[in-house]
C-alpha cells in the first residue's frame, strides 16, 4: 500500500499530460509504475511531432498568405490534427492483438511518408531560403523572356511588314536624293566651266541641267510629303506594338508571385542542377519521415509491458462479459 500511495504522488500534471498524448488509460497506468517511464517516452515522441507538425504547417501557410491570425490558426488546426491521428493509432496498436497489429504501423508509415514528403518542402525552403528565393528571381527573369519571345514571334510577321514598309520608303527616299545631288552636281560644273561643254555661265546646256535638277528636287519634296504620313503611321504603330508588348510583359510579371508553388519550383531548378542540394533535400526528407514516425516506432520498439497486459485482460473480460450478455439474451 505504501508503494501504491508513492507511485500516486509522484504523478504530476506533466506525467498526465504525456501519457495523454501516449494515448494511455490513466487510471490503468497508475497501477503500472514499471511503465510509467516508457509512457512518458512515448508520450514525448508524440508532443515533439506535434511540434514539429505545427510548425511546419505554419512556415507553409506563411507562405501562401501575410495574415497572422490565419497562418497561427492554421497551424494549429493541422498540427492538431497530427496529434489526432498519432493518438488514434498508438491506441489502435495497444488494443490490436496479432497481425492487426500491423495495420496501424502500415498505416501510419505510409501516411508519414506521405506528410513528410509534403512537410519537407517548406522546411527545405525554409533552411535554404537565401537559396531558393535568389533562383527564384532567376526563374522570374527567365519566364519573363520566353514570354517576350514569344510576344514577339505571335507579332513578327506584323512587325516585319511594317519595318520593310518603312525601309522601302527610306531606300526611295535615299535614292531620290542621290538623283537630286547628282542633277544639282552637274548643273553646277556647267555654270563654273568644268562640266562637259567647258562653257561658263548659264548657257543652253548648263540651264537644261538646271532644269533637271529643278524637277529631281520637286519630285523628291512631293515624295517626301506623300511618304512622310505613311512613315509616321508606321513608326506610330511600331511604338504602340512596342508599348502594348512591355504592358503584357509587366503584366505577366506581376502576376509571377513569390508563392509557395513558385519556390517549391525554383527549390526543384535548384536540386536538379546542385547535387550536395539534393542530397541535402533527401536527407531532410528522410528525417522529416523519420519524426513523423517516431510516436508509432516508440511504441512498436517497446516490448509488451504490465500497462499492456492489463489492457488486454481488461479487454478480454469485456468481450466475456458481453458474449455472457449475449448468450442470456438469446436464453430469454
Amino acid at each position: 500500500m505504501p508503494a501504491s500511495s508513492s507511485s500516486h504522488t509522484t504523478i504530476d500534471g506533466m506525467d498526465r499530460f504525456l501519457w495523454w498524448l501516449a494515448a494511455a488509460d490513466v487510471s490503468v497506468l497508475q497501477e503500472s509504475p514499471a511503465d510509467h517511464e516508457r509512457y512518458r517516452l512515448t508520450g514525448l515522441a508524440v508532443l515533439v511531432t506535434w511540434i514539429f507538425a505545427t510548425l511546419a504547417w505554419g512556415y507553409f501557410f506563411s507562405t501562401i498568405t501575410n495574415d497572422s491570425l490565419a497562418v497561427i490558426a492554421l497551424a494549429l488546426f493541422f498540427g492538431f490534427a497530427i496529434l489526432s491521428i498519432d493518438r488514434v493509432l498508438l491506441s489502435a496498436m495497444t488494443r490490436s492483438q496479432g497481425r492487426r497489429k500491423w495495420l496501424p504501423v502500415f498505416f501510419r508509415l505510409t501516411l508519414a511518408i506521405t506528410i513528410g514528403l509534403f512537410i519537407s518542402q517548406p522546411v527545405v525552403l525554409m533552411l535554404f531560403k537565401k537559396d531558393v528565393l535568389a533562383q527564384l528571381e532567376i526563374s522570374k527573369q527567365r519566364k519573363l523572356e520566353e514570354f517576350r519571345r514569344k510576344e514577339m514571334t505571335m507579332d513578327a510577321a506584323m512587325k516585319n511588314t511594317w519595318d520593310n514598309d518603312i525601309k522601302r520608303w527610306q531606300q526611295q527616299l535615299e535614292e531620290k536624293e542621290i538623283q537630286v545631288k547628282a542633277y544639282k552636281d552637274a548643273y553646277i560644273r556647267e555654270t563654273d566651266g568644268t562640266g562637259g561643254s567647258g562653257k561658263i555661265g548659264d548657257a543652253a546646256i548648263s540651264r537644261v541641267k538646271k532644269t533637271e535638277y529643278l524637277k529631281a528636287e520637286e519630285e523628291l519634296i512631293l515624295l517626301r510629303r506623300t511618304l512622310a504620313p505613311q512613315q509616321t503611321a508606321r513608326l506610330a504603330n511600331l511604338d504602340t506594338l512596342r508599348q502594348t508588348q512591355e504592358a503584357k510583359a509587366q503584366a505577366y510579371r506581376s502576376q509571377l508571385s513569390d508563392g509557395f508553388l513558385a519556390q517549391i519550383e525554383a527549390l526543384q531548378e535548384l536540386t536538379a542542377e546542385h547535387s550536395a542540394l539534393q542530397q541535402q533535400y533527401r536527407l531532410v526528407v528522410f528525417l522529416i519521415t523519420l519524426i513523423e514516425v517516431l510516436p508509432v516506432l516508440s511504441k512498436l520498439l517497446m516490448p509488451p509491458g504490465e500497462y499492456d497486459a492489463k489492457i488486454a485482460a481488461r479487454g478480454n473480460k469485456s468481450s466475456t462479459g458481453q458474449l455472457q450478455q449475449l448468450q442470456r439474451t438469446l436464453h430469454q
